[in-house]
């Protein structure tokens, strides 16, 4: 049994991890935009935009209305809180005597909303939820995801012990961090609630140890107390795995006409442990060694670099979907070269350069700008249309080829770059010093970084250089609206690009 202080707080934590949920659903409904559906009404939420429209027609505090809706958020405030004052103002603006049936219905939805919030996330109603997912979490080292992002194959917790230290292997990890597996991306909350710990001491650990003293403070129901602890134990103790068409497998000869069926999984512990070593890139002390390396001083650490990485990615926007880990990875699984070192050419700087898009760019791109070429050609010839479905996202996995050296030959060159903020000094763009150097916290990055629009910006810009790069006059003469569809794509690249690195920082 664990101690009374351990199991109250404990179960402290869980009240607040789902008070947690319910605040931030609050406050996504007060503050998000407006949307229509298909009958083009808007749809529930967006409490505040839609009062500030309201609000506007009703009264004749125009400054009042105008200060609201500017306003920031202070630093004692947290953002529930800061919407709810906003929605308090506006209505202190209205006077009491007018009556408009659009202000009425709003107040009336987000009353409704409030009581609903509360009633769901009330913490007896949603553990009795939420348990009952348990059976879709998987506490795993490897993970069926990794391999593909729509396979339902299981996920594998590997606790063996066995070594050989001329592999790398995940049990070699010396902290070995497990992932939070799903088949279904839902029921990722109640994995929380599990690795919640408090001095050492989970609640996964408890359930284990078949200790229910943490829910007898949230509850006095003792038959729903058991049906929690029966329904969350099978988030470890589930001993049916099962493969999925989507997963690989291997043949694996072992006598004459006799073979083992081989099911490779990644290992996303092992996976994370690199990501987490290839970050120290751009710790304090590693950038020191850069610094005292690029004015030729002598430094008593040693200086590490990864060049030549390549990325798998995994899943689409919500990287979470496949497991916790590669959420926080941005979603991508980062490949070391296994080849002998090559004589590689000077990487170019570009610290004395006007723009990245130049002829250097351009070679080295050149073949799978050329591939695309020749594609936009054959179509061409054929007087075939881009528009249709295959051929379009041909042309998409090729543009995405081309990007994705882009943004590899970027990385490069931030390697072999050992000042940090380089960048600063340079007759770049600002938006193609985000570009490089998007950690950059002096106030001319913050401005632009919140504005947002400098990916637009890089976009058509990267636009406008691929259309000239791949336009010819006489064979294949694009046009503007190519320019466009080239930045469109990109831009979808890019902020994926940017998002690791926000989640990297």
């Amino acid at each position: 049994m664990i101690n009374e202080k351990i199991s109250k707080a404990l179960s402290d934590e869980i009240i607040k991890y789902i008070d947690n949920r319910r605040d931030v659903k609050e406050e996504g409904f007060l503050k998000d935009k407006p949307k229509k559906n298909k009958q083009g009404t808007i749809s529930n939420g967006a409490i505040i935009a839609r009062l500030l429209a309201v609000i506007k027609k009703v009264t004749n505090h125009v400054d009042e209305v105008s200060s609201i809706e500017k306003a920031k958020k202070n630093k004692t405030q947290t953002n529930l809180e800061f919407q709810r004052s906003r929605y308090e103002q506006l209505l202190s603006l209205v006077d009491a005597t007018s009556v408009d049936n659009n202000l009425v219905d709003i107040k009336n939805e987000y009353h409704q909303f409030l009581e609903t919030n509360r009633e769901f996330f009330n913490t007896v109603t949603w553990l009795t939820n939420y348990s009952v997912k348990a059976k879709d979490i998987s506490f795993a080292t490897h993970v069926g995801k990794l391999t593909h992002s729509s396979s339902k194959s299981s996920s594998i917790l590997d606790v063996s012990d066995e070594k050989k230290e001329d592999y790398l292997t995940t049990n070699t990890l010396h902290n070995i961090e497990i992932d939070t597996a799903s088949s279904n991306a839902a029921s990722l909350p109640i994995a929380d609630i599990l690795k919640i710990t408090v001095d050492g001491i989970s609640v996964l650990d408890c359930l284990k140890k078949n200790d229910k003293s943490l829910f007898e403070n949230l509850t006095d129901n003792e038959v729903l107390i058991n049906e929690w602890c029966e329904q969350l134990k099978q988030a470890y103790d589930s001993s049916e795995k099962q493969s999925y068409f989507l997963s690989k497998q291997t043949y694996f000869p072992v006598e004459s006409k006799q073979y083992h069926l081989l099911l490779p999984l990644t290992s996303s512990s092992l996976v994370h442990a690199l990501h987490l070593e290839h970050k120290k890139y751009w710790d304090e002390e590693q950038e020191k060694v850069r610094s005292q390396r690029y004015s030729k001083k002598y430094m008593p650490k040693m200086s590490c670099s990864y060049p030549n990485k390549a990325y798998i990615h995994v899943t689409g926007s919500n990287h979470s979907n496949a497991s916790s880990l590669n959420g926080k990875r941005g979603g991508r699984i980062s490949l070391l070269p296994a080849m002998p070192p090559q004589w590689q050419s000077t990487i170019p700087s570009y610290i004395n350069k006007t723009d990245v898009f130049d002829r250097t760019l351009s070679f080295v791109l050149k073949v799978e700008m050329n591939d695309l070429k020749k594609y936009l050609l054959l179509i061409k010839n054929k007087s075939l249309s881009i528009s249709e479905p295959k051929r379009n996202a041909t042309v998409i996995n090729k543009l995405r080829a081309i990007s994705g050296n882009f943004f590899n030959y970027i990385e490069q060159i931030n390697l072999h770059t050992s000042m940090k903020n380089w960048t600063v000094e340079t007759q770049l763009p600002i938006e193609q010093q985000l570009l490089f150097e998007y950690f950059r916290d002096d106030d001319k990055a913050i401005t632009v970084k919140q504005n947002k629009q400098w990916m637009e910006v890089l976009s058509k810009s990267y636009g406008r250089w691929l259309n000239n790069q791949l336009k010819d006059k006489d064979k294949l003469p694009l046009t503007l609206i190519h320019e466009a569809v080239w930045a469109d794509a990109f831009l979808i690249e890019l902020r994926e690009f940017v998002a690791t690195q926000e989640v990297t920082l």
